[in-house]
């Protein structure tokens, strides 16, 4: 029972990131829609600071990529946890 009960907390707190991530998510894709419609008018602004910008925007690729890495784990994870609660 104790097992079972961990196992249900490790669940429900695997869920909650995964809803704070689809979160992030969404928020940065209004965030990027945002940031074309203000640059169209002004394109020569954008490259200067896209160039400008290089190393912290690949840091910033890297950290995107890993979190992605992150939430395919979780949703395995959650997978597993569902079916080690639904055998016990």
């Amino acid at each position: 029972n104790y097992f079972k009960n961990k196992i249900k907390e490790r669940l429900t707190y695997c869920k909650e990131w995964k809803n704070s991530v689809d979160i992030y998510l969404a928020s940065k894709e209004v965030t990027k829609k945002t940031n074309e419609e203000y640059y169209k008018s002004k394109p020569l602004l954008k490259l200067i600071l896209d160039v400008y910008f290089i190393p912290y925007n690949i840091l910033r690729f890297i950290r995107y990529l890993r979190m992605v890495h992150e939430y395919k784990k979780n949703q395995v994870e959650i997978k597993i946890l569902t079916s080690e609660l639904d055998e016990q």
